[in-house]
């Protein structure tokens, strides 16, 4: 379902006149790798801005901090944790570093040293909670 209305959305997005592509993102819990893959994408593609307010910006939501064009609220909280699969079976040492790396690509250079240092640590429950006002600091965007 979230899928279908990924789709809708970009559609509606795409139709729009270029001056007003806009994605707001707000109280995001993440979601599938895959369809945050395909987001960034379609935001790229259409010159949108990705805009991440609200009170949080879960898991794979952080991955939009990777678009060509984000802002965030300095008051958003966005928590991070590393890659885990989907049955929650233990990974590899390799196959965790592999994954984690992957990850990282979609974040900008000061956030993924971040990510690779301290927050892919962070297991499938838990999150290493970070503010917008602290990646702001990291040369993000804030939203005006």
């Amino acid at each position: 379902m979230r899928g279908l209305i990924a789709a809708l959305a970009a559609l509606v997005l795409m139709s729009a006149p270029s001056e007003s592509k806009e994605i707001q993102v707000v109280n995001d819990p993440g979601g599938r790798i895959l369809d945050r893959k395909v987001q960034i994408e379609i935001a790229n593609r259409s010159n949108a801005r990705i805009r991440i307010v609200g009170d949080y910006c879960n898991s794979s939501c952080t991955m939009l901090l990777g678009a060509d064009d984000v802002c965030v609220s300095s008051e958003t909280l966005f928590g991070f944790h590393g890659p885990f699969r989907v049955n929650r079976t233990k990974m590899t040492a390799e196959e965790f570093d592999k994954q984690s790396a992957s990850l990282s690509t979609y974040y900008p250079r000061p956030i993924k040293n971040w990510f690779m240092s301290k927050a892919r640590f962070a297991g499938p429950d838990e999150y290493l909670y970070v503010s917008g006002a602290y990646l702001i600091g990291l040369g993000v965007q804030e939203c005006v």
